[in-house]
């Protein structure tokens, strides 16, 4: 299980995850349609609430407890 905390991600924490998860702009912008501005975007900013739990999945592959 993957846990984020209290429903947020700063983006340290989701440059750290897709580091850790071998997770590059590109292939999450190719794998569920996003441009690549919006995941820098986040990447920069972090994301709260149930962004933060989808963006969990999409980086890890699991949904967070």
């Amino acid at each position: 299980m993957v846990k984020t905390g209290p429903l947020w991600l700063s983006g340290p924490m989701v440059c750290t995850m897709m580091r850790k998860h071998k997770v590059t702009i590109a292939a999450l912008a190719a794998k569920f349609n996003l441009t690549l501005k919006r995941v820098r975007e986040v990447r920069a900013q972090g994301v709260t609430g149930f962004l933060a739990q989808e963006w969990t999945f999409m980086i890890t592959g699991q949904w967070p407890a």
